[in-house]
């Protein structure tokens, strides 16, 4: 069974959701819903590697990674991809539509004050005492990432906050432990 993918809800402090976009690694095909690192070697996103726990997350996707040849540089001039020529202009080209991008992936930081929904493993029971409990996060067959009830401890990411309302059999709201924010609050 498929997992959905992951979605921020609100802020525990009722101010706006922390929302940035930064450089995208070369190479990165994720989802939209994954959990994102910065490549230290890089300064580009990349998908989280599931195992770098402390300093490990910078947020989670907006966007689905756009598999660009070289870190933060867009897909051709403009931001599209480039094919022939423009009539009386020696240097022009045609950009495709609608693929346009900047080089960069909105990501929503992963801080503790943001509440994201999501949901536990697909062969895993929701049960009441998990709230509050913290858990670690795997990625499922479809590439989309659950909350792992089977890590726990080191392994942790995440707290549990509360059930998701719609989603009863699996859908609970989070929010990632101080210590893996690669990026402060």
């Amino acid at each position: 069974m498929a997992s959905a993918l992951i979605q921020e809800r609100e802020t525990i402090s009722g101010n706006q959701m922390r929302m940035t976009r930064l450089n995208e690694d070369a190479a990165q095909t994720f989802l939209q819903g994954t959990p994102l690192m910065v490549n230290t070697a890089t300064g580009g996103l990349k998908a989280w590697d599931g195992v770098t726990i402390t300093i490990g997350l910078a947020g989670i996707a907006k966007e689905f990674g756009a598999n660009l040849t070289t870190v933060g540089i867009p897909l051709g001039p403009g931001g599209g991809v480039a094919f022939g020529s423009v009539q009386n202009e020696p240097l022009g080209v045609n950009l495709s539509r609608p693929v346009f991008n900047d080089g960069k992936t909105g990501i929503v930081l992963a801080i503790p004050d943001t509440v994201f929904y999501g949901q536990i493993g697909p062969a895993q029971t929701l049960l009441a005492t998990d709230i509050s409990k913290q858990y670690g996060m795997t990625k499922d067959s479809d590439n989309h990432w659950f909350v792992d009830k089977t890590k726990t401890g080191a392994s942790a990411v995440l707290t549990i906050v509360g059930f998701d309302a719609v989603d009863t059999l699996r859908g609970v709201l989070f929010s990632f432990l101080p210590a893996v924010s690669q990026i402060p609050a």
